[in-house]
């Protein structure tokens, strides 16, 4: 790597780190400003509140690091050709793909890693964050109760379970419904299972039913059967039930596609959590496409100087995130891939990016 590298580099990770506390700082100011009478009301103490912004800080590095790549690079190249240095390096014969590129290469680890942070180290800490909210700002976000009461879900397109009550420490229920159906269409019930408990036997990785009824319905007739013990085949598992009181966001990206199919093998329409899965996976792509355009975009020299490349990166950003919104919404209503929706507003963006580095001079 050449000193001239090193140097941009330097001047460009300088900028993010400053730009990323800065951003970060705001945006925790604000929330406490906003948070902090509720938690005075419940008696929070003061190492309470610190650690629900420790555990708030990944969420809020999530969301700003694109911002954070954005702002660094405009501000970081936009003060070299303030001062004419990119002037020189093109003078010397450096081309702006040539200094382009170590920005970029910097972005796609940046993206890489702001891909696994974001897909298994954010939803861990989340859940942190959650169970404080619950129980000092009252909010009803997320968390895994070890107690689920009134639990219905279809477990497969033709199967369809009730738990009355289920304790996920020692894996043991009561009141299991469980019916079964002839078509998905045309649905009609064949045998339906009623259990006063029911447990999960870790051992043969199954649910045992204890104290059952089972009515077998055909042709007009019915058979009840009685059964002390009888283990009974689900789809669902220990493990599932304790997913299935998450949120999605507190699900890393391979649990989150586990789920996802889970539901789809249940019959349930998830075209909007498949949207919302691959636009997870594009997020931290923008951190690429954003040095696409910052870099032409701040190489060249403009009267307004900073304020431009400012303006510049909150209308980039926005329009970033708006776009996002528009194309999951939109794309809910269309034929197209969920997969294809997800990634729309990073391939506008990066139409947009071949453009403007296309007409930028070299």
């Amino acid at each position: 790597m050449r000193i001239l590298d090193r140097y941009l580099l330097g001047a460009v990770v300088a900028s993010m780190a400053f730009a990323l506390l800065a951003l970060s700082l705001v945006f925790i100011v604000v929330n406490l400003i906003e948070s902090l009478d509720r938690f005075l009301d419940q008696h929070a103490d003061a190492w309470t509140i610190a650690l629900y912004y420790l555990y708030f800080l990944p969420e809020i590095i999530k969301l700003l690091l694109p911002v954070t790549v954005l702002v660094a690079i405009l501000f970081a190249i936009g003060k070299l050709t303030d001062a004419y240095e990119t002037t020189a390096m093109k003078s010397a014969g450096m081309s702006l793909y040539r200094l382009l590129a170590p920005i970029l290469l910097l972005c796609t680890i940046v993206a890489a890693g702001h891909l696994y942070f974001n897909g298994w180290i954010v939803p861990r800490v989340l859940t942190k964050k959650f169970a404080i909210e619950r129980q000092y700002l009252g909010r009803n976000t997320g968390g895994v109760e070890q107690q689920l009461y009134n639990l219905y879900l279809r477990d497969t397109p033709r199967r369809i379970v009730a738990m009355g009550y289920y304790d996920l420490g020692n894996k043991h229920g009561k009141d299991l419904s469980v019916e079964e159906y002839s078509d998905d269409l045309f649905p009609r019930v064949v045998r339906r299972v009623d259990a006063r408990s029911f447990r999960w036997d870790s051992s043969s990785r199954g649910w045992i039913a204890e104290e059952c009824f089972v009515r077998t319905f055909s042709a007009g007739s019915v058979n009840i059967s009685y059964y002390p013990v009888l283990p009974v085949t689900l789809a669902t598992d220990d493990a599932r039930l304790g997913t299935l009181q998450r949120s999605m966001e507190e699900m890393t990206f391979t649990e989150q596609a586990d789920y996802i199919a889970f539901l789809r093998r249940g019959g349930r329409n998830t075209r909007q959590l498949d949207i919302a899965h691959a636009g997870d996976y594009a997020f931290p792509i923008a951190n690429i496409i954003i040095a696409l355009i910052a870099v032409p975009f701040a190489s060249v020299k403009k009267r307004s100087g900073l304020a431009a490349n400012i303006a510049a990166a909150m209308t980039l950003t926005f329009c970033y995130l708006v776009l996002t919104k528009i194309t999951q919404a939109l794309g809910m209503d269309t034929a197209l891939p969920p997969t294809l929706v997800g990634w729309s507003a990073n391939i506008i963006f990066a139409v947009v990016a071949a453009v403007v580095l296309l007409r930028t001079p070299t």
